[in-house]
Parts: C-alpha cells; sequence; structure tokens
C-alpha cells in the first residue's frame, strides 16, 4: 500500500475530513506525478535509504555554510598550487623525455658525472633525493593503506 493512499485512508477514518490529496489543490496531472514520485520513493523509505540520502544532503549544506571566502581562497591556492606542480612536473618530463630521446646510446657513467656540473642537474638531483627521503620517511612510519577500508 503506498505513503498516499495510507494517509488518504486514515483521514476517511474522520467523516467530513479532507484526505491529503485533496487538501492539497493540485491539478489532476500533479496529483498523478506526485503519485508516481511516492511509487519511487517507497523502497527508499522501506529500505531507510531515503535517510541516507537527507544526511549526504545535510552534509553538502553544512560545507556550503562553512565555506567562507577565506577557505574558499585557501581551496583555490591549493588548487593553483596543485596544477603548477602538476604542469612542472608534466614539462619537465617532456623536456627530459626529448633530450633522452635524442641520444643514440644510453650515456657513459663518466658522462653522467659530467653532467652533474650544471647547476640545474645538481638541482634536479637534489630535488629528487630530498624527496626519495621524505618518501622513506614516511614509508618507514608505517603509513596506512586506506584502500583496505
Amino acid at each position: 500500500m503506498s505513503l498516499l493512499s495510507e494517509q488518504g485512508s486514515a483521514s476517511e477514518n474522520q467523516p467530513g475530513a479532507p484526505s491529503i490529496l485533496e487538501s492539497l489543490e493540485l491539478s489532476e496531472a500533479a496529483l498523478e506525478g506526485l503519485r508516481l514520485l511516492v511509487v519511487k520513493l517507497e523502497p527508499l523509505l522501506a529500505g531507510d535509504r531515503l535517510s541516507r540520502l537527507v544526511d549526504l544532503m545535510s552534509v553538502a549544506t553544512d560545507i556550503v555554510d562553512m565555506s567562507d571566502s577565506y577557505m574558499v581562497e585557501k581551496l583555490a591556492n591549493v588548487f593553483e598550487e596543485g596544477t603548477s606542480a602538476a604542469w612542472l612536473a608534466g614539462n619537465a618530463a617532456r623536456v627530459a623525455s626529448a633530450q633522452v630521446s635524442k641520444l643514440s646510446e644510453p650515456p657513459s657513467l663518466i658522462r653522467l658525472l659530467r653532467m652533474t656540473s650544471d647547476p640545474d642537474v645538481r638541482r634536479g638531483l637534489a630535488f629528487a633525493l630530498e624527496f626519495s627521503g621524505a618518501l622513506g620517511k614516511q614509508l618507514n612510519h608505517g603509513v596506512t593503506n586506506h584502500l583496505d577500508d
């Protein structure tokens, strides 16, 4: 039995009381649309899934309410920094790939050591070593695997 028919029949127990559908004063097309909506909502109501959707919408509205101009500016800065880092890494990979593809054979160890005389190469190596150290620290401290949740 549908929700609308249950509520409508409850008012039939009281003589002269209008049903919920009659009190809405909607057109027949609107009432039919409302009946179809209730039919679709019944499984959500029966499985208590509709309350989860309402909770999710409540969280979304809370986030919108909490997002003041400072938070939006902070998120925009984080996005800009992330985009900049991705562009920087992609650009460096393209340049390095182009230079390596020009080589007819892999450089010798002596050639690799000569490359370290370039300050940009040393700066890149320093970054790679610092990055490896930071990654190693995180791995050493037992970073949890969130994929197992």
